[in-house]
């Protein structure tokens, strides 16, 4: 059996993101020596969440040229894409800027992966590609995907172009459908925002944002906390089976109901969340439950943090911006 060597140089596209920052505030404890280079354009990232860590390019993955140049400097061994125009509301608005961006983007970097002869493309996908599945707990292989929305459209496409590169031209490759991320560095009123940085938002700074109940809180969500999503991509980059753009669901394997999360908010914050009742949203899904024995089975994932431990330590991160 093969065995993993420690790289010399990774990528991490979107380094100033929610996610992204989080990996790399990771990732840099975890490989001391290895070189963490870094693209970004601040679309949704934040300048104060960069890591000085970080041998940074600012600018776009559309950008040919500094794509180009960054591949040739820097030769990465693994490529971790978070880079993305996130939010489903913002891609039915903007469906060609967030194509360009969300599927372009991704085969500009899968080309270049595959001419540098990268080890082993790491892409963040989402569970939105499964649109409503059909059956819970969610399995990859039961549940064909149905996108629901651009974004979901664009997530998706990333998947069987991944694939395809493996066949063709023998780049590894690896999908990370994540559900429903919350945790430290993601703020109420950002384009990933869940429901639960959102109510947090709402009650620590109450000027940015409003709290809001869409339905009757019986709605249940598999959240996922940072942590669990960043371990599920080191554990992607060791892995030592072989990846032909395989597809995992990374959660908590849980579900948690929206009345759930308000209760358990304010448990630990010791304030009551007052939301402001609104009717369901058009084609949301009423429950979201993933099957987490695939990437268990492949590479060792497990979720460590569950949601309420994951919300703990949101709460202090919350706090400690207020």
């Amino acid at each position: 059996m093969k065995k993993f060597i420690n790289p010399k140089c990774i990528l991490v596209t979107g380094c100033a993101g929610f996610i992204g920052s989080n990996f790399v505030k990771r990732f840099k404890e975890d490989f001391l020596k290895t070189k963490i280079v870094g693209i970004d354009d601040f679309s949704t990232g934040r300048r104060d969440a960069l890591d000085k860590i970080v041998v940074f390019y600012d600018g776009s993955i559309l950008d040919k040229k500094l794509v180009e140049n960054i591949f040739k400097k820097h030769r990465p061994e693994y490529v971790f894409h978070f880079a993305a125009l996130p939010r489903v509301s913002y891609s039915v608005e903007f469906p060609l800027e967030t194509t360009e961006v969300n599927i372009l983007g991704t085969v500009g970097l899968l080309v270049k992966s595959k001419d540098y002869g990268v080890k082993r493309f790491i892409y963040s996908s989402s569970s939105s590609v499964y649109g409503g599945a059909k059956k819970l707990p969610t399995k990859e292989e039961d549940n064909f995907p149905d996108p629901k929305s651009p974004y979901a459209i664009q997530k998706y496409t990333g998947e069987p172009f991944c694939k395809t590169f493996s066949e063709l031209y023998g780049l590894e490759t690896v999908c990370l459908r994540y559900f429903n991320v919350f945790g430290p560095g993601q703020y109420g009123d950002s384009a990933y925002s869940t429901v639960v940085s959102a109510w947090l938002e709402a009650l620590y700074f109450p000027k940015n944002k409003k709290a809001f109940l869409e339905g009757d809180g019986s709605k249940s969500r598999d959240f996922c906390y940072v942590d669990n999503i960043v371990e599920a991509n080191i554990l992607a980059m060791k892995m030592m089976k072989e990846s032909k753009g395989e597809v995992f669901n990374v959660a908590h394997g849980e579900r948690t109901t929206m009345k759930k999360v308000k209760e358990l908010i304010e448990k630990y914050t010791g304030k009551r969340l007052n939301l402001e009742k609104r009717p369901d949203r058009k084609g949301d899904v009423k429950h979201t439950h993933a099957d987490i024995s695939k990437a268990k089975k492949w590479f060792g994932y497990k979720a460590k943090d569950n949601f309420e431990s994951g919300l703990i330590k949101t709460i202090k991160w919350f706090k400690g911006r207020s």
